[in-house]
């Protein structure tokens, strides 16, 4: 008799499945409980089968946590339908990355380690760039416009994501803040974002009467 080894699919454990399966138990995980949450055994657990059967189709936990943000990322770019206008570009790309990170907090937790590596992400932000230079600005304000249109971004959400909704502070300390008559977290994100977006407009015309 053969005796059975510890990575031996037990009795009713799938023996494999596909990437895609595990990117998306994955993805479930980690926006639950954070890209640490996210290990061989956790994942072996959902999805049926043993760790190894995980590790042989990732190639490795760094692998898999990379793949999964940036298969995350890249389907975000490539479903966007961009605009001519330059206006309308920045408040699609500012759309974009505030609706990624909201439905998926995992990519802004590994936004805060390191730029996101994703197919079309360096493309995205060149294009926002360029559509800043070709609005008026210069290159290093073009830069630096992009620049803060997405540190507001994932600052809004970091923010929103962190602290929850509004109704959950004590009524005494509402009843004081500097919100307790304007407190909406959409509004003010579409009101930060066109006050950004006015002040590139007073620079543009700032550069074309100089």
């Amino acid at each position: 008799m053969v005796a059975e080894s510890g990575d031996t699919a037990r009795v009713g454990r799938r023996k494999a499945v596909s990437h895609s399966e595990i990117l998306e138990a994955a993805t479930q995980i980690a926006d639950d409980g954070g890209l640490d949450a996210v290990s061989f055994r956790v994942l072996a657990d959902r999805l049926g089968i043993s760790p190894m059967a995980v590790h042989r189709t990732t190639g490795g936990i760094d692998a898999l946590r990379h793949d999964l943000v940036s298969t995350l990322v890249g389907e975000a770019v490539a479903g966007i339908e961009w605009p001519g206008e330059w206006h309308a570009v920045a408040r699609t790309f500012a759309d974009t990355l505030h609706d990624l990170l909201m439905r998926h907090p995992l990519v802004l937790e590994a936004h805060r380690q390191a730029a996101l590596e994703a197919p079309g992400a360096d493309d995205t932000a060149h294009r926002v760039v360029r559509a800043f230079r070709e609005a008026g600005l210069g290159d290093e304000q073009a830069t630096y416009a992009y620049a803060t249109l997405h540190d507001f971004v994932t600052g809004h959400v970091a923010i929103r994501l962190s602290r929850g909704d509004f109704g959950t502070v004590p009524a005494e300390r509402r009843a004081v803040s500097v919100y307790a008559a304007h407190h909406d977290y959409d509004r003010r994100f579409a009101a930060g974002v066109g006050l950004i977006l006015d002040g590139v407009a007073v620079a543009v015309g700032a550069e074309a009467r100089s």
